[in-house]
């Protein structure tokens, strides 16, 4: 080869990059290894991962069919009420089974309070039927002609002596009212929902009304139901209520109110303004307060009545004014005193009154059902009325764990036989192939679900497949026979709780078997997993210091190749440029000669 042609393979980048690279691929053979050899350790991880979450899976409910606790499955009740809109029940753990006759005199009760009397008891007239034709409604913000009345009211009408313009004259049917609110001493509204106009005294005194218009015409009070076509007007007797969206100030209480102030109900303390609140907000605040209490307006009655959250002959509504006398005389509840709570009183599997039961809450609990009483069926204990509470084992929780356990149990053992077994056409093997621990794991699983159960009464089951459980021809375990399962456990329950927990059960073995893979045998040591985990990837940070270690060699390695072959590349260039030079000179003497 040519010096140039030699040295024209290395003049560029690619090429001696290309070469180092060459020469780097044979000094990275032994981190190659180690990277090989931490994928594996990595692989093992997962591999042991896996085997953890399999094994816990199936601990799971093995631990709780291995439990002689009142919260194990064996425990579970199912509870069922003849009457549910009497007494609802429901169960924990270990309730007592059996048949249970409640006869319930009286519900528990909470403290009630209400209003003396109406909010407002001034005289008033409402409208005796709907205003609007069909089923439309009043516009108030328009004129009278435009509002939508059946027969647009004309003329002018006189309320406690002050008389209004002609109605045409008003733009809308809202500036009419505003005009008698202002000037009659009365207060009028109306009122969309209902389709009704109200119109009340604002002075505790009479309220009189009349219009200009002929009996049967298109007077005000004729077109909106106050005057009848016999021109009789309606009675001003009327029971309107409070307006409850309207300002404090505005609405039309029998004592005014103004200002601000507070009031204390059960010892906590709300405050009241009259120019931002109505009644809804005060309630609201009330409501959502802790005291304790549910209050409403009751707008038939026209009284705000209060009743306690809690029952019980105790309970009771203790009420005061801090500042102002909004409660005492608004709500009037000067001079109330709260109604006191009452007890439950049942009888359970009794018609004597002399056992007698009382409780201060509808809801309670004894020998761990949980009884809701929610109307009472017997006025005296000796009526042959009561409802039936039947409170049985919960046989299909019990079922149904047994099936989570044996679908466990197939996953575990299924796994262990994937990860160990040898393919021997593709010359293959499992990463848990060899593997004696798991592999003895397995097999003693199989043994468990298979042998005699012993220590058992006699004439108990004491094996598996005597309550239908069995293995199949692929060492898979299935409820295989559920009539054999439901007849042991209707007849005996005992007997299969005794097949999984007793000493020498099925689950007592398997729990055994499993936990010390899964959970720490002290506090000092870690699970058979953990440890076993905690060893790999001890090793794989010994091949991560070594691989950090030789990568830093390789990459001083590397730069050395590269100074080397930069040196040699210099000569090489040198050398062709010498070699250029001579043949220059010989060229040029040989051309003289020739000459």
């Amino acid at each position: 080869m040519a010096l140039s042609s030699l040295t024209s393979a290395y003049s560029s980048n690619s090429g001696l990059n290309s070469l180092i690279a060459q020469y780097m691929s044979l000094e990275k053979r032994p981190l190659y290894d180690l990277q090989s050899q931490r994928t594996k350790l990595y692989s093992k991880i997962d591999l042991y991962t896996d085997l953890n979450s399999k094994i816990s899976g199936l601990l799971d409910p093995t631990k709780d069919l291995a439990s002689a606790d009142n919260s194990s499955v064996y425990n579970s009740r199912s509870v069922s009420t003849s009457e549910s809109k009497e007494v609802s029940a429901t169960t924990g753990s270990n309730a007592a089974t059996g048949t249970y006759q409640i006869r319930v005199k009286q519900l528990a009760s909470g403290s009630s309070v209400q209003s003396s009397s109406g909010l407002i008891t001034k005289a008033a007239v409402v409208s005796s039927s709907k205003v609007a034709p069909g089923s439309g409604t009043i516009d108030v913000t328009k004129s009278f002609g435009d509002a939508g009345f059946g027969t647009a009211p004309t003329g002018a009408v006189t309320i406690n002596g002050w008389t209004s313009s002609d109605l045409a004259t008003y733009a809308s049917v809202q500036a009419f009212m505003d005009d008698v609110n202002t000037n009659a001493a009365a207060n009028m509204y109306y009122d969309s929902t209902e389709d009704t106009f109200y119109l009340e005294d604002t002075t505790s005194g009479s309220l009189t009304f009349t219009e200009s218009e002929t009996p049967g015409g298109s007077g005000f009070f004729t077109q909106v139901k106050m005057r009848n076509a016999a021109g009789d007007y309606n009675s001003a007797t009327a029971v309107t209520g409070i307006q409850a969206d309207v300002l404090l100030s505005e609405a039309n209480f029998d004592t005014a109110v103004s200002g601000s102030g507070s009031f204390k109900i059960n010892g906590i303390e709300i405050s009241w303004d009259a120019s931002t609140d109505t009644l809804n907000s005060v309630i609201n605040r009330i409501n959502n307060s802790d005291a304790n209490v549910t209050a409403y307006y009751d707008t038939s009655l026209d009284r705000v009545v209060m009743n306690s959250k809690s029952t019980g002959s105790s309970d009771t509504i203790t009420l005061a004014d801090v500042s102002g006398t909004f409660l005492m005389n608004t709500f009037k509840f000067s001079g109330q005193t709260a109604s006191g709570g009452a007890d439950a009183k049942f009888t359970i599997n009794s018609t004597s009154s002399g056992d007698e039961i009382s409780k201060s809450s509808n809801d309670f609990t004894i020998n761990g059902i949980n009884y809701t009483l929610k109307q009472a069926n017997v006025s005296a204990y000796t009526e042959n009325t009561f409802t039936t509470i039947t409170v049985n084992q919960d046989t299909s929780a019990i079922k149904t764990k047994i099936n989570d356990f044996l679908e466990k149990f197939n996953a575990l053992t299924s796994h262990i036989k994937d990860k160990s077994g040898v393919d021997t056409e593709k010359f293959t093997r499992g990463p848990l192939a060899g593997n004696t621990t798991f592999i003895n794991i397995r097999r003693q699983l199989l043994q468990i679900v298979v042998e005699k159960v012993t220590g058992l009464t006699e004439g108990e089951p004491n094996y598996l497949r005597k309550i239908g459980i069995t293995v199949d021809s692929n060492l898979k375990v299935s409820l295989s026979d559920t009539s054999a399962f439901d007849s042991a456990i209707k007849s005996n329950p005992k007997a299969v709780e005794n097949l999984f927990n007793a000493t020498n059960g099925v689950a007592k073995k398997i729990e055994s078997l499993l936990k010390p893979f899964v959970e720490s045998t002290s506090s000092t040591t870690g699970s058979l997993i953990d440890n076993t985990k905690s060893t790999i990837n001890t090793q794989i940070t010994g091949i991560n210091n070594r691989i950090k270690s030789m990568e830093t060699r390789l990459s001083l390695k590397e730069n050395q190749y590269r100074q080397q072959l930069s040196k040699m590349q210099e000569l090489l260039n040198n050398l062709v440029l010498q070699g250029s030079q001579i043949t220059m000179l010989t060229n040029s003497a040989l051309n003289m000669m020739g000459t």
